[in-house]
């Protein structure tokens, strides 16, 4: 797939431009790993299709309102293809808002398919992906006619893959052009215990603020580790994204921000990952509007509990 250069990510957050419905956003898996950005994506509720160029080849996860649906690494497929690209420490990765697989090798939440794949990782049971074997020309009739099609497993052929090589590239002449800013590490979330009457949230010269929200800190877990059958993770309420700072730009970063979400569901602390002296002014606006965001509060086992959550802020 070629590279829109009308809304492209440089150094490490999304450029979005009035006019383009697609929003893209690449980066490079030294920077943000992919099992982060798929974290990212599911707590976000994407449905789009992530293609990585790695050491061993090309290879797409497909999401749909969060799920993955699909994946494919070379000749691998389905959750073997999920865990080698999960592995994969070097590479670059692009992501397409808006796009589906047509057929699906996958069902499975983002955080219990983390976890599996991760098992695997840690075992050292990761599989290897080998150079899938183009069909000759003219070849099972109309094959290298659809070589510009994607499979519905994610894997392009033939042409498809040619533009796929041919985007990337484009894409790494961009971005030489640019220094990398670091794109946030990207958690889900989740709850603080916080006291009915919102203590964490406001307190009397700010130090029941501060020891409520501490508390909640020290007892928070993250997101990912709500997988149980009673488990679930916060869920945005109320919450507007902020105006951008300078509204006439045409760039508008993607800041990520870590929130520790109470058990009533009001946001007890906010910080920004790996703050950017030269994006304070959109930090800022964004940490003025998650604070005054609501969830729903996450629960393991039912029961409300702190969580540590990364929240993903555009900007209007």
């Amino acid at each position: 797939m070629a590279v829109s250069h009308a809304a492209f990510t440089i150094a490490g957050y999304v450029a979005t431009v009035p006019g383009h419905r697609t929003m893209k956003l690449a980066g490079d898996l030294a920077e943000f790993s992919l099992a982060d950005l798929v974290q990212v994506a599911g707590v976000a509720g994407r449905t789009c299709c992530i293609r990585v160029l790695a050491a061993d080849g090309n290879g797409t996860i497909y999401l749909d309102r969060g799920d993955v649906v699909s994946a494919a690494y070379e000749n691998l497929i389905g959750f073997d293809a999920f865990v080698a690209l999960v592995a994969a420490r070097a590479g670059h990765f692009q992501v397409e808002n808006g796009v589906t697989a047509e057929q699906h090798n996958l069902q499975a939440n983002v955080q219990k398919l983390l976890l599996e794949a991760n098992g695997r990782i840690e075992g050292g049971k990761v599989p290897k992906p080998r150079p899938r074997v183009l069909p000759a020309a003219g070849a099972a009739g109309g094959r290298a006619a659809a070589g510009a099609r994607t499979d519905g497993r994610g894997r392009g052929s033939g042409s498809g893959r040619s533009l796929w090589i041919g985007g990337v590239a484009a894409a790494l002449l961009l971005l030489s052009a640019v220094s990398w800013l670091a794109f946030a590490r990207h958690d889900v979330a989740a709850g603080a215990a916080a006291a009915a009457g919102g203590g964490a949230v406001s307190g009397a010269g700010g130090a029941p603020a501060a020891t409520a929200a501490a508390q909640a800190a020290t007892a928070a877990i993250e997101a990912t580790q709500l997988t149980g059958a009673r488990d679930t993770a916060p869920a945005l309420v109320t919450g507007q994204p902020p105006a951008a700072p300078d509204p006439g730009g045409a760039l508008k970063p993607t800041i990520v921000c870590r929130l520790l979400v109470d058990a009533g569901g009001r946001v007890a602390d906010a910080k920004i990952y790996r703050s950017r002296l030269d994006l304070a002014a959109f930090e800022d606006a964004a940490l003025d509007a998650v604070r005054k965001y609501r969830f729903t509060p996450g629960r393991q086992a039912g029961v409300p509990v702190p969580v540590w959550i990364n929240w993903l802020v555009t900007f209007r």
